[in-house]
């Protein structure tokens, strides 16, 4: 059965094999976090850091006025700063999270 190819690999001719976030990183887990300086927060037309997420972990959701607010689902993303890179205003950054602790129940 042939597998699945991201769209990244199948434009660029390369696959790359997916390791989990915490083997990326050096165990730490980073996540996209959006800035203010978002034009898309700013009510400019923009949508450029949505395109290139593989896993669909970042969204734009529209709102009244023209404005449009980045949504980061923390459990999808992968931390890959794909987003980061297109951001014509660099307005995207990875930050790392603190793993959660269990709770004591």
């Amino acid at each position: 059965m042939p597998q699945a190819l991201s769209r990244r690999a199948f434009l660029t001719g390369r696959r790359r094999e997916f390791l989990p976030p915490s083997a990326r990183h050096g165990g730490a887990r980073r996540v996209a976090e959006v800035a203010a300086n978002c034009l898309a927060v700013n009510a400019v037309a923009c949508s450029a850091c949505a395109d290139p997420c593989e896993p669909r972990a970042l969204r734009v959701k529209p709102l009244a006025g023209g404005r449009a607010l980045p949504i980061v689902d923390v459990n999808a993303c992968t931390g890959c700063g794909d987003c980061a890179r297109v951001c014509p205003v660099g307005a995207l950054v990875m930050a790392e999270v603190e793993p959660e602790e269990a709770a004591c129940a």
